[in-house]
């Protein structure tokens, strides 16, 4: 059985403890503390936050995923759907019903699996009135049970056409219910910071900021062993840092290229260090075809700008030496580059270092 996963939510064996991290923030949640967690892509800021309310035996976990959602139906939706899931009795559930009438709620039962579903309809519903009834279910299940609700990758709500008027209505609402502690998630590139710390944001200065980085090698090492061990196969501690180092650190993508590097080896068999730039062949083989249509997009400009930057990294990408290197002729013709790649996601900006999106993409360029 492969020993690893990533790109969804893991726990339990499949879940690297982050012992000071999930300590306070568990602390925060505890106190009743809004929280904003941000930190880059794939960096396992949900499994981190789920692993820790669950953690706590006296919450329950309201997890609500907001990426992609267009419409405040779709929010209202969405958050009634994980009310549901908090208790599967019927009492709880037609109390629901009575709690939500004001958007209209349908629940139905899947005829397969017998799981309730929750609809409701807000077309022709008061946008505050809407906001009310979803905030007094939270708030009248909380009497009952502590929850902690997770609102995961909040920033999509600024893509709704009432973006501003919608947030403004979420925070007056949140900040009335101060027994409850509300986790947002989203990544630092995805407008978190904005969201929470600009003067002209509804949710300025209202949760404690909780930045998630890479994993600590001495937490993630030990994990990783242990893991591949589980699979069948002995790694040094060498090759394991040489394979976090090419992911860039990015723990999911880490546990790709692991995934990787257990395929490509033989059961009951040591990895050996060249077994790592076959595992990144495998990589390349399954990523490969969004690659091409990547390279489609970009000037000869933009590329050689894009090169360079994988191969002299993203440090000082105005400097006379990696100006000079891309043959584009000023540092400003560099910066509208970097600023078209980063408007494409295949870069990001952190602080004022340049970093590729997908670090796998960045290794096969250099190889190219």
């Amino acid at each position: 059985m492969n020993p690893f996963r990533y790109g969804c939510v893991v726990d339990g064996e499949f879940f690297c403890k982050r012992p000071a991290l999930e300590k306070e923030l568990a602390r925060l949640i505890a106190s009743g503390q809004n929280v904003v967690v941000q930190g880059e892509r794939r960096m396992g800021k949900t499994s981190l936050v789920c692993q820790t309310v669950r953690n706590l035996q006296k919450f329950k976990l309201l997890y609500v995923d907001l990426l992609g959602i267009r419409s405040l139906d779709d929010f209202c939706r969405r958050t009634a759907s994980a009310i549901v899931s908090l208790d599967k009795r019927e009492s709880f559930l037609l109390s629901l019903v009575e709690m939500l009438k004001k958007i209209r709620p349908t629940l139905t039962f899947d005829p397969v699996t017998a799981n309730p579903t929750l609809s409701v309809d807000v077309s022709n519903t008061a946008v505050s009135d809407s906001i009310e009834a979803i905030f007094e279910t939270i708030h009248a299940v909380a009497q009952k049970r502590r929850v902690c609700v997770v609102f995961d990758e909040f920033q999509d709500l600024l893509h709704l056409d009432d973006a501003n008027s919608v947030l403004a209505l979420l925070r007056s609402k949140i900040q009335f219910q101060p027994n409850i502690p509300y986790v947002f998630l989203g990544s630092v590139r995805n407008a978190m910071v904005e969201l929470f710390s600009s003067s002209r944001s509804p949710f300025y200065k209202s949760a404690a900021l909780f930045d998630i980085g890479s994993i600590d090698e001495a937490d993630f090492i030990p994990f990783l062993k242990k893991r591949f061990k589980a699979g069948g196969r002995i790694i040094d501690n060498q090759i394991l840092k040489n394979a976090i180092e090419l992911s860039g650190k990015v723990s999911g993508d880490v546990q790709e290229l692991c995934d990787a590097l257990w395929t490509v080896t033989s059961d009951q068999g040591n990895v050996e260090e060249g077994d790592v730039e076959r595992a990144l062949e495998l990589v390349f083989a399954r990523e490969s075809k969004s690659y091409t249509p990547i390279l489609s997009l970009l000037t000869k400009q933009q590329l050689i700008v894009l090169r360079c930057v994988a191969n002299l990294g993203g440090e000082n990408p105005f400097s006379a030496e990696f100006v000079k290197a891309t043959k584009v002729g000023n540092a400003s013709s560099v910066r509208k580059s970097l600023l078209r790649l980063v408007s494409l996601d295949i870069l990001y900006q952190n602080n004022s270092v340049y970093k590729f999106s997908n670090p796998f993409f960045k290794e096969w360029l250099k190889r190219q």
